[in-house]
């Protein structure tokens, strides 16, 4: 919960729901449950979910006889609770980057890693923000590059 990893977890599971074809029973429009073989395929999607989880998080979000759906549910619940406070904090976080004895190549990476990370909770950042907050972040000996991109009758990309 901590490296705030749950939209990359998310992404790779909806892959591979829909290679093998039973993203139908996490999106809650196939509920077969007294069909034995949708129990089959049910229980097995929760096996991919569990293994996946910690200790920690597994005891939080378990419950008897959910589904694969509710479970999935139960999980994204637990990681989208605190979503405003997460995303106050990134923002944060982003307005005040720094550049500090980074190379530009990882300033930049992390500028985009926290834009992501907001835009994957709904609180997406125009790139003309992002890249006055780079700026923002450069210090004196990049002043000439700031000026020059500040003046610049159309941002760059």
């Amino acid at each position: 919960m901590e490296h705030m990893n749950y939209d990359s977890w998310r992404e790779l599971f909806k892959t591979h729901y829909i290679g093998y074809r039973v993203f139908n029973h996490l999106d809650g429009t196939y509920n077969k449950l007294g069909d034995q073989e949708w129990c089959k395929v049910d229980s097995t999607i929760k096996q991919w979910l569990l293994c996946t989880l910690s200790q920690h998080l597994l005891n939080t979000i378990i419950h008897t006889d959910c589904t694969a759906s509710q479970l999935s549910n139960n999980i994204e619940n637990l990681f989208r609770d605190n979503k405003e406070e997460k995303g106050m904090e990134l923002d944060n976080e982003l307005r005040n980057i720094v550049i500090g004895d980074s190379f530009v190549i990882k300033y930049c990476t992390q500028i985009m890693t926290i834009s992501c990370m907001l835009s994957n909770i709904g609180a997406s950042v125009q790139e003309q923000n992002l890249i006055i907050y780079a700026i923002n972040g450069l210090p004196p000996k990049f002043a000439h590059i700031a000026t020059t991109i500040r003046h610049k009758y159309a941002f760059p990309s």
